[in-house]
């Protein structure tokens, strides 16, 4: 079902860590053996090509490969996402994509391939609920960021400079992967690069919007203001902030992010930051931003 020499294609050309490709290669070879599973991987991908929600009609049926496979689940996950890069490639072509766009998307991937194994010492990803959208073609990377037009989703318009932006009309949203340091110079290539694919007539205005613990306005307090993360912020207007759990403790600390803030590790400024404002009872949280860009302006 599956091609061995697409599958070494693409990990080579995403870069893939060297010490990932013979244990991935030979789970890759152990799944494509596996004739039983060719219904339950055809179902998952009719699945996932569909538009479907991966928890409801993706997930069974690999956890299913899983089971039959011995191969660890996150690893199954990411075998599978790989594969069907494949199809999604054709696909891309077909609709006149560049490839260009395709190769930085699937980097994706390799974030979370490296991820998973900073975080539990294994080959795969485990957030493959994620991933669906790059294979609809509603996300796409370009440059350092993410990004998939959505209806804005708050419940009242939002001004900024004469400019609003209101529930229901059509924004671009952002995320940040983990792919190095998110540098003024990237942050700005991404907005140019996402604003010439998705922009209909020269110069018209569009607005992007971020949902991100990295916009949480109380960690100014702790990062130091010529951090890329203080640099980020100011790229926004930030609308709205909310409290909640440190939900992204991991992107922090990595394998260490379960244990008591006490025996967080220090080892980075940014890791010393944080354990000594979470020791303090620093609260964690999140904060919504947009901007307006028309190519060349930003309005926020």
């Amino acid at each position: 079902m599956y091609g061995n020499e697409y599958f070494q294609l693409f990990m080579k050309t995403e870069n893939f860590p060297a010490e990932s490709r013979a244990p991935l290669s030979e789970a890759f070879a152990k799944l494509t053996a596996a004739k039983d599973c060719g219904p339950l991987l055809q179902t998952a991908e009719d699945a996932l090509f569909g538009g479907k929600e991966w928890r409801e009609a993706i997930a069974p049926p690999l956890k299913e490969v899983s089971e039959r496979t011995g191969i660890h689940p996150y690893t199954v996950d990411l075998l599978f996402l790989v594969a069907e890069s494949e199809r999604l490639r054709a696909d891309y072509k077909a609709a006149g994509l560049d490839e260009a766009i395709f190769w930085n998307s699937m980097a994706d991937l390799l974030y979370k391939l490296v991820e998973c194994h900073d975080i539990y010492g294994i080959w795969g990803t485990f957030v493959a609920w994620w991933h669906p959208w790059f294979y609809t073609r509603k996300r796409f990377a370009f440059g350092r960021l993410q990004f998939e037009a959505v209806p804005f989703e708050d419940a009242a318009p939002v001004t900024v400079g004469g400019h609003t932006v209101r529930p229901g009309d059509t924004v671009y949203n952002m995320h940040i992967p983990s792919a190095g340091p998110l540098t003024k110079e990237s942050r700005l290539d991404a907005y140019r690069r996402a604003y010439e694919f998705y922009r209909k007539t020269d110069g018209e205005w569009l607005c992007f919007v971020c949902e991100s613990w990295l916009l949480f306005p109380p960690y100014r307090e702790i990062l130091s203001p010529t951090s890329n993360i203080v640099s980020f912020m100011d790229d926004f207007h930030i609308y709205f902030e909310e409290k909640s759990e440190f939900y992204d403790n991991w992107r922090v600390f990595g394998k260490d992010f379960e244990k008591p803030f006490a025996e967080l590790p220090e080892d980075t400024s940014m890791r010393r930051a944080f354990k000594k404002y979470l020791l303090a009872g620093g609260g964690a949280g999140a904060g919504y931003g947009l901007f307006f860009f028309n190519g060349k302006e930003f309005i926020k």
